[in-house]
């Protein structure tokens, strides 16, 4: 792939960012544990619907120890118009399982955070991104549609985002700086633009 059309990418979702980009309170923290918490969250979620919940598990559970010890009943409640009552549990088995495995600290190492049950590629990597600011890609299904419609690159798996070679190519479009506000942009530009049936607004 020519860098040019790389370069054009990444400038064009910098440019979109800085006009339109979406705060979140777990943006720009640096905190390994509340990228955490919010990528557990915000799985198979609207986003708008996690800031209340992250907010409250922030405030009662300020680390994996304490997380580690948390009501069960208190999060499935706190969790009901989110649905998928799973990730409450999966809070707790992750903390045990960083406490168990690396004395609590959250690891900025990708092998020992996908050696954590729960733990996959996407919320790996983005606690090596926004935790450990760290140039580590981030891909989701609105992602993958952004690169099908840029660079007409399409996986050949049933499932995409466990695609290596997905994952990869994402990697390849990773800038040498500025990584953090790059996935961010991607992602907002992802999920507000590059819809199922919206047309992208960019082109190489």
């Amino acid at each position: 792939m020519k860098y040019k059309a790389i370069e054009e990418f990444q400038k064009y979702i910098f440019d979109w960012y800085s006009e339109n980009g979406r705060t979140f309170p777990w943006r720009y923290t640096f905190d390994a544990y509340k990228v955490l918490v919010s990528e557990v969250l915000l799985q198979q979620t609207n986003v708008e619907k996690v800031i209340n919940p992250y907010n409250t598990i922030i405030k009662k559970y300020k680390s994996v120890w304490e997380l580690a010890d948390a009501d069960i009943m208190f999060l499935k409640d706190l969790f009901k118009d989110l649905g998928l009552f799973y990730r409450a549990d999966r809070l707790i088995s992750i903390s045990r399982q960083i406490i168990e495995m690396y004395n609590g600290v959250i690891p900025n190492k990708r092998e020992e955070l996908l050696a954590i049950r729960g733990i996959g590629n996407y919320t790996g990597n983005a606690i090596l991104c926004f935790g450990y600011n760290k140039p580590y890609a981030i891909v989701d299904t609105n992602v993958i549609r952004v690169f099908e419609r840029f660079f007409d690159f399409k996986s050949s798996s049933k499932r995409p985002h466990t695609d290596k070679k997905v994952w990869e190519f994402a990697q390849m479009l990773i800038p040498v700086n500025n990584y953090v506000d790059y996935n961010y942009g991607l992602l907002d530009f992802a999920a507000v633009v590059c819809r199922a049936k919206n047309l992208c607004a960019v082109t190489a």
